[in-house]
């Protein structure tokens, strides 16, 4: 009987010490590659979205860009629009979001209009070293995302920075699509 209790112990070594080296073990100093989420802006007050679909649609997508993971795209099949992931495929632009706005997290959600029906943009505002973005999302009549873009806010810092470059060919913001 000494012999199966041995290879179970023996085993179970083996095992944790594989995990342990393949990264199949949470170990938040080696396997958390996601910004460290700094402290919220202080500079700004958030707001609340209002219950329309574009405002709710709004609102889960600054969760999603705020979230404490990585964004999922499997999270966004349902919730884009056929049309959109013709144009833009889901994984292109979740990988989009994860690069380009989590490193920036977090952001508070500092204004919110909508311009007409179904179209909604969210002011996203950084900490003080950063610029400002506008989140543009577009909903079709069911519900589902239609166009979701974002572009950097000219402020009088970064505006000051982009008129000593002579760059006629230099887009006006970034974006998805844009």
């Amino acid at each position: 009987m000494q012999i199966p209790k041995t290879r179970t112990i023996l085993l179970t070594a083996l095992t944790a010490v594989t995990l342990s080296l393949t990264g199949c073990v949470a170990d938040p100093e080696t396997a958390d590659t996601l910004p460290d989420r700094g402290s919220a802006p202080t500079h700004v007050a958030e707001i609340s979205f209002p219950d329309t679909d574009a405002g709710n649609m709004s609102k889960w997508v600054v969760d999603e860009i705020n979230g404490t993971r990585s964004i999922n795209k499997q999270d966004w099949y349902p919730r884009v629009s056929p049309e959109m992931s013709d144009e833009i495929p889901v994984d292109s632009l979740v990988g989009t979001l994860n690069a380009d706005l989590r490193p920036s997290l977090p952001f508070v959600p500092a204004e919110y209009t909508e311009p007409e029906e179904n179209y909604g943009v969210t002011r996203l505002t950084p900490d003080l070293t950063s610029a400002p973005l506008d989140l543009h999302v577009k909903v079709d009549d069911t519900g589902l995302i239609s166009d979701l873009w974002y572009e950097e806010v000219v402020t009088d810092a970064n505006q000051e920075d982009s008129s000593s470059s002579d760059d006629e060919d230099s887009v006006p913001g970034e974006g998805l699509g844009q």
